[in-house]
């Protein structure tokens, strides 16, 4: 194939393939742009309501936490805001696992950690702070209605 396409655009191909894969083993039917340049990478038809989903990544992890870029691809210091998308699909490559975090969770950050297992010691994350784990948003789309606490 030459080095005419990245690494990092198969890793983001591979990764919207398995959030389709998970989507369509929920029964959900996920529809794509025609237009490559939308904020988000699919839409979701949830009982005839359509929920747009940004799908992010990252190449390599040290399999204990993720921190995910949640910046546009055109401008390094541009974060997506509530208009762009309703649902952050967060994809771990290594499991083919998908964590769907809602607006109230990513709240226009344009970088998110999430623990990939879970912490003994939260020390460091503050009072009333906890950690956001990657097993608290996998089941879609009821994540989407899930009252967040904090």
């Amino acid at each position: 194939m030459g080095n005419a396409i990245s690494n990092r655009n198969f890793y983001g191909y591979a990764a919207e393939n398995i959030v389709r894969a998970d989507l369509a083993k929920k029964e959900i039917v996920s529809l794509s742009p025609d237009i490559p340049w939308t904020h988000y990478d699919m839409v979701a038809d949830i009982g005839g309501s359509f929920v747009k989903i940004q799908v992010k990544t990252k190449m390599s992890h040290d399999g204990y936490r993720m921190i995910i870029d949640n910046r546009k691809s055109n401008g390094t210091s541009r974060p997506y805001t509530e208009s762009d998308y309703d649902v952050l699909a967060i994809v771990d490559l290594e499991n083919r696992r998908v964590a769907y975090l809602p607006y109230e969770v990513w709240q226009g950050r344009s970088q998110i950690s999430i623990m990939l297992r879970e912490v003994v010691d939260t020390n460091g994350y503050g009072r009333g702070k906890q950690p956001l784990y990657f097993s608290d948003y996998t089941n879609f789309p009821e994540v989407t209605t899930k009252e967040i606490a904090g």
